[in-house]
């Protein structure tokens, strides 16, 4: 089993130097790493300007001076073989009975900007990253009337969008929920930030929080190959560009084409209350957790094809999918 760690929210002179030396730049506005650790030791040791190499090491750079998209050149990975896809259409049990207007047997396959419930009524969530080809489905959140896309992939039912629940915070608690840099629009685009506990409650009733096998199953059928990692650490290669949107992140690929309809977002991460990683990573987080600190999570970043699955501390800020049904 493996356990990830993330450290260094800004670089310190002295990381940064280490950087540099390993022949990454480093922007001004620092990186942080996400690593492997032993399953016996949740902590680490760093030498000062010493370049210590972890196993499948992940740099999120973050910009300097402002959260807009670079155009910086990245190499870009391409799949080395392709697999059967799954199927987008979804059925009408993802649309209340109310609401529905057809079924998925007998609905041509429609444009994403198609609706089922009236977006005057209620809070639609955007449809900007989303596959305009794809005949999504959609689930109401009847807490807040919030609208998701949803769609049929690796045999379940799974929303399109992240969510976007706020959950309020018990009297003189830390918030466990955010937007990213505090600012609506980014909950709107791209969803909430979840501490782990709360991101127990972010589906509504009749959805869960995908487990770690949940997303085992999503990953390994969109993955051209599949390993692990001595650490621990699962590899899904051609999984990231498989699953994630073409927009909202700062590189443009040829391959990254959406074609099922998942359009994972770069909306960042919340790590020791602060936000980085916007457009540049998403991490979502599974029901499962291991040890007392630590759930396993995904990760996608804009720069890699391969999508990672490990564990990591249940305090941090990341994403959430649902999936239909109770979770087994």
């Amino acid at each position: 089993m493996v356990l990830w760690s993330i450290i260094g929210g800004a670089c310190s002179d002295d990381v940064s130097s280490a950087h540099n030396e390993s022949g990454n730049s480093s922007s001004a506005g620092g990186s942080i790493e996400i690593i492997p650790i032993n399953d016996s030791s949740s902590s680490y040791s760093r030498s000062s300007k010493t370049v210590i190499k972890f196993p499948n090491i992940i740099e999120i750079k973050t910009s300097s001076s402002s959260e807009q998209k670079s155009s910086s050149s990245t190499k870009a990975s391409s799949s080395s073989s392709s697999k059967p896809q799954s199927s987008s259409s979804v059925s009408s049990s993802s649309v209340s009975s109310s609401s529905a207007k057809s079924s998925s047997s007998s609905a041509p396959k429609s444009s994403a900007s198609l609706r089922f419930y009236d977006c005057d009524k209620y809070d639609c969530v955007t449809i900007d990253y989303l596959n305009p080809d794809i005949s999504y489905g959609e689930m109401l959140d009847k807490r807040d009337n919030q609208v998701y896309r949803t769609l049929v992939i690796s045999n379940h039912v799974w929303t399109a969008q992240n969510m976007n629940y706020e959950i309020e915070s018990e009297e003189n608690r830390e918030a466990t929920n955010w937007c990213y840099k505090n600012d609506p629009d980014n909950c709107k685009k791209l969803g909430r930030l979840y501490a782990w506990d709360a991101a127990q409650k972010a589906c509504p009733e009749g959805w869960h929080l995908p487990t770690v096998d949940d997303w085992k199953e999503l990953l390994e059928d969109q993955s051209c190959n599949t390993t692990q990692s001595d650490d621990g650490t699962w590899i899904y290669d051609c999984a990231g560009n498989r699953l994630k949107a073409t927009d909202s992140w700062d590189s443009q690929k040829e391959e990254r084409k959406n074609a099922l309809g998942f359009s994972v977002t770069g909306a960042g991460i919340r790590f020791e209350k602060k936000d980085i990683g916007i457009y540049e990573a998403a991490i979502f987080w599974s029901a499962t957790d291991t040890l007392s600190f630590y759930a396993f999570a995904v990760i996608f970043q804009d720069n890699e094809n391969s999508t990672l699955l490990g564990a990591i501390d249940k305090e941090n800020g990341f994403s959430v999918r649902c999936i239909k049904g109770k979770a087994e």
